[in-house]
């Protein structure tokens, strides 16, 4: 009997060691993103003169200060994959969103909610985060859907290695 016990014990050992070691941490996106307009596909919507993240990622916490030419959006995140609001400073709409993993891609879905008797725009998007094998490039993938069109960029961001990075 306790040799049956130690031959089941060393199967199921050998069935839950590979899964382990092909389960990698999830990438950490914390640092300075500098955009890459060159790399990057706007689909069709003009490119900003300036972009960049910076990000603090610990544990299932983002925090992230997104500026696109003269303009800053601070966004805190969970990636629990519960929706909450995550903009609520526009008297016009609300933006709620959740954020979650797939593998070692971060998904972002987030919609922006017209307040009552508001007449804005319904509008949904989908931003998926990659980050290259030697951490140096971030990439997201967004589609972004309106009343009448549909939208899909690629943007890239090359890390920066200063605090410093600025227009």
């Amino acid at each position: 009997m306790m040799s049956r016990f130690k031959s089941a014990l060393i199967l199921a050992l050998l069935l839950v060691l590979p899964v382990t070691a092909q389960t990698k941490p999830a990438p950490n996106f914390s640092g300075y993103w500098k955009l890459n307009p060159e790399k990057s596909d706007f689909g069709g919507a003009p490119a900003p003169d300036f972009a960049q993240y910076v990000i603090r990622h610990i544990g299932g916490k983002l925090t992230f200060d997104y500026t696109q030419d003269s303009h800053t959006t601070r966004v805190d995140v969970t990636t629990d994959g519960q929706e909450r609001m995550t903009d609520s400073n526009n008297a016009d709409a609300e933006v709620w969103a959740r954020a979650f993993w797939d593998g070692p891609v971060l998904v972002f879905e987030a919609r922006q909610r017209p307040r009552p008797a508001h007449e804005v725009p319904a509008i949904k998007w989908t931003s998926r985060w990659k980050r290259s094998a030697d951490g140096q490039i971030l990439t997201i993938e967004r589609q972004i859907t309106g009343p009448q069109a549909q939208l899909t960029q690629v943007l890239v961001f090359d890390r920066e290695t200063s605090k410093n990075s600025s227009q």
